[in-house]
């Protein structure tokens, strides 16, 4: 069956023309065009991302945490008690250990001893030295002011040694600046703490730091005789204590150093010293109880009495030494007023005789004063030898009739004893109230210069930020050719109509 179409009808076909095809080589001679275009919009969001990550995600970090601090202790170079002082003595494991028991610090020990370091430091003095070291340097500095600039260098090296800077790194240690600081802070307080419970202040005196005590079946002579060294031991505690600085003002449980000072001379006088001189007394009655005490007394008297020789025998060499120094230097005066009457050609020689002399006579006058000195030493202790050997030969009358010895002697010691560790304990309070009144104001060791201060900041980027900057790139240049495109559109757009 034939189809019959209109006459004015015609069967149209869809064609597609060349303008409706893309050309890829077209395409990509336009991109090259505009590849300014492109290249600058790839750098703008580069940029932008760099941008961002300075102002939002980047951020400071900081090196290391300084401490400088000046020491208020040193003689050459020692503790006061002598001992030698190092700068390695602040950050010593001890220390750091001892900071790590009070909890103080986040980071462990080991850790915190390889972060902290320590010098000497001082500003100051740093520009001097730098002079006088190229002063040393040159090869054409006079002797003479190499010399003075030695002597010069020593001197500023010393003086600085009373300054130290401590030094945290922050990065090692793991802690923030502000943790560091405090850390640096502690440190130099635990130092100082330690050097003070050791004794290397002079604050750890020695003292009895047992009550006193009597064992069971010991002699009351012996009894007495520890009595009484234990209260000399506490008599040269409490005088040490009282040469400390501040130790004057302290009251501690309402009293002071010189109440302590006062009971110990009033029981030395009114009870220990007079019962242990009845107690020698009456050894004779004693020892019939104890056979031994008769043996030690006697024993100990020809101990004394040979010392007794020995001081004497000091003593009058003593004495020998001043009288010859004083015979020599009447000569001398004898032999200057003779030199001075002689001829005037022998002025020239006199005035040197006469200046000799005189040299003689200040070293001789020193000499003197050092053997008075040692005479009046060894005068005071034989003094209290011959009261010792008087106290243990004890009383030939009968001033104390038949009374029993044993007895009284055994009803005063419950007393002596009760009296001696009452003082004990209270030399050991005034010794911790010094302690910690010695911490509260430095430790007497050291004193801050400034807070500790941060050193060394470093500028750390934000994380990922090279692949940021990849894929902002890589968008802006999409983004790029994508304009490029759309402009070359549009220009084609315009030359057609």
């Amino acid at each position: 069956m034939n189809q019959q179409y209109p006459a004015n009808s015609a069967v149209t076909t869809p064609v597609v023309g060349p303008d409706d095809e893309i050309n890829l080589t077209d395409l990509f001679r336009n991109i090259w065009r505009q590849r300014g275009l492109v290249i600058g919009v790839a750098l703008f969001v580069g940029l932008a991302v760099v941008a961002f990550h300075f102002s939002k995600a980047s951020f400071s970090v900081s090196q290391q945490v300084e401490y400088p601090i000046a020491l208020t202790f040193l003689s050459d170079g020692k503790y006061p008690n002598g001992t030698v002082f190092s700068p390695r003595d602040i950050i010593a494991p001890a220390v750091i250990n001892a900071l790590a028991a009070q909890g103080k610090i986040s980071a462990s020990a080991d850790t915190l001893v390889n972060a902290l370091n320590v010098s000497y430091s001082n500003s100051l003095y740093q520009a001097s030295e730098d002079k006088l070291n190229a002063l040393l340097a040159n090869a054409k500095t006079p002797q003479e002011i190499r010399a003075a600039a030695d002597t010069a260098l020593t001197e500023l090296h010393d003086k600085s040694h009373g300054f130290l800077t401590l030094s945290l790194n922050l990065q090692r240690s793991g802690l923030t600046a502000t943790q560091g600081a405090e850390v640096l802070a502690d440190v130099v307080d635990t130092w100082a703490q330690l050097s003070i419970e050791r004794g290397l202040t002079n604050v750890d005196i020695d003292r009895p730091l047992v009550a006193f005590s009597t064992a069971e079946g010991m002699n009351l002579i012996d009894v007495y005789d520890g009595a009484t060294t234990y209260l000399e031991a506490l008599r040269s505690a409490v005088g040490k204590l009282s040469k400390m600085p501040g130790s004057g003002s302290m009251v501690v449980d309402g009293r002071t150093l010189d109440d302590v000072r006062r009971q110990l001379v009033m029981l030395e006088g009114s009870d220990i010293g007079p019962l242990r001189e009845f107690a020698y007394s009456n050894s004779s009655e004693l020892a019939a109880k104890d056979p031994a005490i008769m043996v030690r007394l006697f024993s100990r008297q020809r101990l004394l009495r040979l010392e007794h020789e020995r001081l004497t025998k000091l003593v009058a060499s003593y004495d020998s030494a001043l009288n010859q120094l004083s015979s020599t230097s009447t000569q001398d005066l004898n032999k200057t007023a003779g030199s001075n009457e002689s001829s005037g050609a022998q002025f020239d020689q006199s005035f040197l005789d006469s200046l000799l002399v005189l040299g003689n006579k200040l070293g001789g006058v020193e000499m003197r004063q050092d053997l008075f000195k040692r005479r009046t030493a060894a005068t005071e202790e034989l003094l209290e030898l011959e009261k010792e050997i008087a106290i243990l030969a004890g009383s030939d009358d009968k001033t104390y009739g038949n009374l029993d010895s044993q007895s009284i002697l055994k009803a005063a010691l419950e007393g002596v004893e009760t009296n001696l560790n009452t003082i004990q304990q209270q030399l050991d309070h005034f010794i911790g109230a010094y302690r910690e009144q010695t911490l509260q104001s430095g430790g007497q060791l050291f004193v801050a210069d400034a807070a500790p201060v941060v050193r060394g900041g470093s500028f750390q980027l934000g994380r990922k930020m090279g692949l940021h900057l990849a894929l902002g790139i890589i968008l802006g240049g999409m983004l790029g050719v994508m304009l490029a495109l759309i402009r070359a559109a549009m220009l084609s757009s315009r030359v057609k109509s």
